[in-house]
């Protein structure tokens, strides 16, 4: 295992796929969700999901969500790219 953090740039694969996917999945999450996602336990988020009141937070997980999924898969495939012909 040693072998996979022997130079910088694998490390910043490793740490760029990393970073990426997780914002990939947390975006999707909050798009499942309709941009309410952090912000309560699961039983108040049906209470609240169509209350008129969370209508800003529901615009700001969506505009998240739009700009990370719009912007981050080309880079999430290019590491994946460059840690299969560099790794």
């Amino acid at each position: 295992m040693d072998f996979a953090f022997s130079n910088p740039l694998s490390l910043f694969l490793y740490a760029g796929l990393f970073i990426t996917g997780f914002l990939l999945l947390l975006a999707l999450m909050i798009r499942l969700t309709h941009g309410l996602f952090f912000s309560r336990t699961p039983k108040r988020f049906l209470e609240d999901q169509n209350n008129p009141r969370y209508d800003n937070e529901r615009r700001v997980g969506l505009t998240y969500s739009h700009f990370v999924l719009c912007y981050l898969p080309p880079f999430f495939l290019g590491f994946l790219i460059l840690s299969f012909l560099f790794l």
